[in-house]
């Protein structure tokens, strides 16, 4: 069924046959939201809704406030992620969500979810595998800040733009540099000046909110730790 096709938890059904006498009721419960550039879906610290959200299109960046009052973003998110999972169970959000772009988010109550997988048991794996494969970007981005310089962090962090387009030359960048910087643990101007050394040798192109790397064989290299001087 077209709606079906269309539901945000269709990656989740597993069975090809919802139980007798629910008719898709359940799925009907779920709500859209749209949200302007700028605007919060939640904000830190907000009693927890007990509604998880999927983006269906834009982007969001997840962020925590820094002890020294600034902002620690923790993750951006585009198509098809979900939102929300860092504060299943509890009462109050651990983290603000904000839009970078126009957005359509679908709205999905947690208990619907709940009975989902425990309608469907092959769904309880496909959930897990989501939380698993969250867990491990974690894990990645905070090994990173620990082990690699300045520029390896920026070149890794546009092979994962690049990588999340999908097989496409060009990924867009929606986020400013401060976001950027703020992500990587570094400056805006270290971010700045990391953009700049690979354009300079013609390895990044930039357009508007958007990017290719002619040179994606030298920014891996780069990213597995290879010398690149910033400055000349």
């Amino acid at each position: 069924m077209r709606r079906c096709h269309d539901c945000p938890l269709n990656l989740l059904c597993q069975d090809d046959a919802a139980p007798a006498g629910d008719g898709g009721d359940a799925c009907l419960r779920q709500r859209c939201v749209h949200l302007r550039s700028g605007e919060h879906l939640f904000r830190v610290s907000d009693e927890v809704d007990h509604y998880l959200h999927i983006i269906r299109s834009g982007d969001i960046k997840l962020y925590q406030h820094g002890r020294d009052g600034g902002q620690h973003i923790i993750e951006f998110l585009g198509a098809g992620a979900w939102v929300g999972l860092e504060s299943l169970d509890e009462h109050q959000r651990h983290a603000g969500a904000v839009a970078l772009t126009d957005c359509e988010i679908a709205s999905v109550p947690y208990a619907m979810l709940i009975a989902l997988l425990d309608r469907q048991p092959r769904s309880a794996e496909a959930f897990g595998q989501l939380l698993s494969a969250t867990i491990a970007r974690h894990q990645q981005h905070a090994a990173m800040l620990r082990s690699t310089s300045a520029v390896q962090r920026v070149a890794q962090f546009l092979l994962a733009r690049l990588a999340q387009a999908h097989g496409m030359a060009r990924a867009t960048l929606p986020m400013s540099r401060q976001d950027i910087a703020d992500y990587l643990g570094l400056t805006s101007s270290t971010v700045s000046r990391c953009l700049s050394a690979l354009r300079r040798r013609g390895w990044l192109a930039m357009g508007q909110r958007a990017f290719t790397l002619p040179g994606l064989h030298n920014v891996e290299q780069v990213a597995a730790g290879a010398p690149l001087a910033l400055d000349g």
